[in-house]
């Protein structure tokens, strides 16, 4: 099996290293990360749009559709913003073909970083 990488991230500015890959298929599945857009703003809900909006591109770039995800984590800097991402996850969402998901509490890499989304689906 081959691995397939799409799109790189930047990595220290300055450096001319990148740091990650955007999206890597490997054995049938697509895996990525997505964070809201950047310069990082708005509410928790606003950049979980974000992130499922991106979502939506890696996984068509990758030939794959949110009806095959198989996993989402969801990462959050304070629980208190659960209900609205999950008004915004749950819309989005192919009701008839659900993920496993987790959602956990974390410290994020930036100080405006409210939510960082980790999927896996069938290519």
């Amino acid at each position: 099996m081959s691995i397939v990488r799409h799109g790189r991230n930047p990595g220290t500015p300055g450096t001319g290293l990148d740091r990650a890959s955007q999206v890597v298929v490997y054995n049938g599945v697509v895996n990525f990360v997505t964070t809201g857009n950047r310069p990082f703003g708005g509410t928790a809900a606003e950049q979980a749009a974000q992130c499922l909006a991106r979502a939506e591109e890696r996984l068509a770039a990758a030939g794959s559709s949110k009806s095959k995800l198989l996993t989402v984590q969801i990462w959050l800097t304070d629980m208190r913003y659960f209900q609205e991402v999950n008004a915004v996850y749950d819309a989005w969402l192919d009701q008839a073909n659900l993920p496993v998901r987790c959602c956990a509490k974390v410290e994020l890499a930036h100080p405006d970083l409210k939510v960082e989304m980790i999927f896996s689906a069938a290519a």
